[in-house]
């Protein structure tokens, strides 16, 4: 199946001329040391090399088409007590259902589909679940807006800047001069508002689990909301972190870089210790001025800048430390960053919000004061629309889905189609993608707390694809509340595809992968990873069983910061079985390529413009690399963290028939007693045909046994200078190479790469 991928992906080649305009490069964030810690700034990166930038793309106006002949009409100024035409239409989505339902229920022949127009205006509906009775096997339903304007389904609470007042007395003497006549507050109570409606704080981290969090709160607080921009808890520094102290204690937590514990009693006394590290002179001056640290939080990288956490503070302590409610999962660490919030005295910068929740008094400090301004909270802890497993055959298109402290839409149904859509200011994740057959297209899903799309789908059992697509959509400014481990798509599954979408503007990955048999292709991704190293654009990991995945014809530029140097495609920890064709990287500040041990990988036919370093393939299975940590110190032992990895390999290739040869090799070859007893060689990948334009002017770092036991060959090194010439019009940033180039001259079997067809459609 990999091979055919290949070899399909081979066979695609440019079809028509297009010249690649330049542009400015992105900016990116950069953390940088500072007197009171890490002081964020943005910078320019690579300056002398144009980006391909006719790959970026505009969000058109809407494809939509009036909608005149419908089936039944929603409108914000009608009635559910009419009957659902245009001129008597329903006033709410959740009537206009019942009404579908009655139809398909009540109908001899069920009709081939029905349509429900929704005219402009904004739906203050949650919880809309589509299920066996919304559509069938022989009815499709769509859901669409109607005529001109947006249709708007919202999950929170609208307010004016004409709702707030002047903050005065006690409360007014808390805030500093300067922003004590520019917050504004208001009662939330007299608006209808309760504690349930703005909840609590809770904990969050990429690399801590809520099940860490034993008493931590379960739904996620409600946000502010500033003309759909996401407003900040008021925090110190405002752009900056503070520089983790000597650490005292590092709390209930795995031991850094220490297998993960199994027993019992670690698990039951996880928490009951948070971690103690000292605060310099100022920050503790500054953190004992608060009048109120009941409910103090700080969220930082306490230990690896790819594992973020948010956690409150138990205590300030009078030696000058502070001791955390919760441990980060690997600890604390002297020179780890973070930064306090909920702090009322804290609240001195435009956007900046804190909310007294023992009072239900919200305190802001607006951007401006333009009477027209949307000011929102997001009060729904529900899904905006659901569309459940047994739903099969509905099309929601045209709708914006905004302001919930949930996913905004999941589908888990067969044959549904999110097309027109845009997501926004969720707090988890904007659209979940399961079930089979379904696809989101020509979507913008922007300002979301996790991942902007959860795409799975598929089985084991039988070996069923999900056939489930997300294309030609706009992903961006997603993990605005959790920082890691969290992408524009996060996929699993097997047999799925992402194609086409621009993905940018985000702390973490761009594509985050698992499964099987998944596509990740013609994606432009940018601008991202902007604030972690260890970490891919392009991402997948930790597993030997992950094979057939291809990832091909995708451009990656500018990603990571002037601090941060993220690599470009990372296979990372034995990750085996992926294949990598036909990519362009540029201006990738760690590795182009970062293939972390494993097997059968095949990197070819791609092009690297500018990377820090260009290609490495480790043996680490094989040469005991990571044999002080999470390997276990003999990777032969059964209790090994590698052993185990083979074997749920083993188990899950036997479940689907043995279908990877690859994976019964591998335990072929761990078997074998050769090299000093490292038996898990990096065999069967291919890394050919690939051309490197770098100042160092060389392939990268690949290791000996890869070279031993894998194909590396026919790889094209050249200068930036040298190259130049090879290109259409390389100062400008377009990178097809001239026929009877120096380039094609010395790399007669490098297939065109189709940059006409990258990016959205």
């Amino acid at each position: 199946m990999q091979a055919d991928a290949v070899n399909k992906g081979k066979d695609i080649f440019m079809k028509k001329k297009i010249i690649i305009s330049a542009v400015s490069v992105g900016l990116a964030l950069a953390v940088i040391g500072a007197s009171v810690g890490v002081y964020m700034s943005y910078i320019n990166k690579y300056e002398p090399i144009a980006s391909p930038t006719s790959l970026a793309y505009t969000k058109s106006n809407s494809q939509k088409e009036f909608v005149k002949n419908a089936d039944f009409y929603v409108s914000v100024n009608g009635d559910d007590n009419g009957d659902g035409t245009l001129e008597k239409p329903f006033q709410t989505i959740q009537r206009a259902q019942q009404a579908v339902r009655e139809a398909i229920a009540n109908s001899d022949e069920s009709k081939a589909s029905i349509t429900v127009a929704i005219m402009a205006g904004t739906y203050y509906e949650t919880g809309i679940a589509f299920d066996e009775r919304d559509s069938s096997k022989s009815t499709s339903v769509t859901y669409t807006s109607y005529g001109d304007g947006e249709v708007i389904l919202c999950g929170g609470k609208i307010l004016t800047i004409a709702d707030f007042s002047a903050v005065n007395g006690e409360t007014a003497k808390r805030l500093s001069s300067q922003a004590a006549d520019k917050v504004k507050m208001i009662d939330l109570k007299k608006h209808g508002l309760t504690k349930s409606d703005y909840g609590k704080i809770k904990a969050t981290g990429g690399f801590n689990t809520e099940e860490y969090y034993d008493d931590a709160a379960t739904e996620n607080p409600c946000e502010l909301f500033f003309n759909d921009k996401r407003m900040t808890v008021a925090r110190y520094p405002n752009d900056s972190y503070i520089t983790v102290g000597k650490v005292s204690d590092i709390g209930d937590c795995y031991e850094p870089n220490a297998p993960a514990p199994t027993d019992e009693s670690w698990l039951e006394r996880r928490n009951q210790r948070g971690g103690t590290f000292a605060l310099d002179k100022d920050t503790y001056s500054r953190v004992k001025s608060w009048q109120n640290t009941d409910d103090l939080w700080a969220f930082g990288y306490f230990y690896w800048d790819w594992a973020d956490m948010s956690t409150p503070i138990k205590s300030i302590n009078d030696d000058k430390t502070i001791t955390t409610e919760y441990c980060s999962k690997y600890g604390f660490k002297e020179g780890g960053y973070y930064y306090f919030f909920n702090v009322l005295e804290e609240l001195d910068t435009p956007g900046e919000y804190y909310i007294d929740r023992d009072n239900g008094i919200l305190y802001f400090y607006p951007p401006d004061e333009n009477e027209n301004s949307k000011i929102m909270l997001s009060t729904s802890n529900e899904n905006i629309i659901s569309i459940t497993e047994k739903a099969s055959n509905i099309t929601i298109s045209d709708i914006t889905l905004q302001s919930t402290r949930s996913d905004a839409l999941n589908i888990a149904g067969e044959n549904c189609k999110i097309v027109n859509c845009t997501v926004k200011n969720a707090a988890e994740c904007g659209i979940n993608v399961s079930g089979k057959n379904n696809l989101v297209e020509n979507c913008e899903v922007a300002f979301i707390g996790k991942d902007a799309v959860v795409l799975s789908g598929g089985s084991a059992e039988g070996f069923v694809y999900g056939n489930n697509t997300v294309t030609d959509n706009s992903l961006h400014d997603y993990g605005e509340i959790q920082k890691t481990y969290i992408s524009g798509v996060n996929l699993s599954g097997i047999g799925n595809t992402v194609s086409h979408n621009e993905i940018y503007n985000a702390p973490h990955m761009g594509v985050y992968y698992t499964g099987n048999e998944n596509v990740v292709e013609y994606n432009y991704i940018h601008d991202v990873v902007l604030q972690s190293s260890d970490a891919g654009a392009i991402y997948t990991g930790y597993s030997y069983s992950t094979y057939g995945n291809v990832v091909r014809y995708n451009c990656i530029s500018n990603i990571g910061s002037g601090t941060f140097t993220p690599s470009g495609i990372y296979f990372d920890d034995n990750s085996s079985g992926q294949t990598a064709y036909g990519n362009v990287l540029i201006n990738i500040p760690g590795y182009a390529f970062l293939i972390g041990g494993g097997r059968d990988n095949m990197i070819e036919n791609n092009l690297v413009i500018n990377a820090g370093k260009q290609i490495i393939y480790d043996d680490r299975a094989y040469d005991g690399y990571h044999n002080d940590g999470w390997y276990a110190k003999n990777c032969k032992t059964p209790d090994s963290r590698l052993w185990q990895l083979m074997n749920e390999a083993k188990e899950f290739n036997a479940s689907i028939g043995n279908k990877y040869d690859g994976i019964e090799r591998m335990h072929q070859d761990y078997a074998r007693e050769e090299d000093d007893g490292f038996a898990v060689n990096p065999s069967g990948s291919s890394i050919q045909n690939n051309i490197i334009i770098s100042k160092q002017n060389k392939v990268g770092e690949i290791a000996k046994t890869v070279k031993k036991y894998s194909v590396v060959e026919n790889n094209q090194t050249f200068t930036l200078n040298g190259a130049k010439s090879s290109f259409e019009d390389y100062e400008n940033g377009d990178y097809r190479i001239k026929a009877d180039s120096k380039i094609s001259k010395k790399c007669p079997d490098f297939k065109e790469i189709p940059f006409n067809e990258i990016g959205r459609k």
